[in-house]
């Protein structure tokens, strides 16, 4: 079966066959992606995060500010 049969057969599903589909996909994919090793960029990025952390670890926002410019660009 090729993606757009896949795809066709996905359409005639009920929605909540559908959406309960797409979690479990979705589910599967990201358990694959946790298991996957950190690529080169990734890891620079990550220690980079660290350094800047270390070297101010007080320059972090609050929870609620964060969640408040979160929704405030919804």
């Amino acid at each position: 079966m090729d993606t757009q049969e896949i795809v066709e057969a996905f359409r005639k599903l009920p929605v909540d066959e559908r959406a309960r589909l797409v979690e479990e996909l979705w589910d599967e994919v990201a358990s694959e992606l946790e298991q996957r090793p950190l690529g080169e960029a990734e890891r620079r990025l990550l220690d980079e995060r660290i350094r800047q952390h270390n070297e101010n670890p007080t320059d972090v926002e609050t929870w609620e500010r964060t969640r408040d410019d979160i929704l405030r660009d919804l």
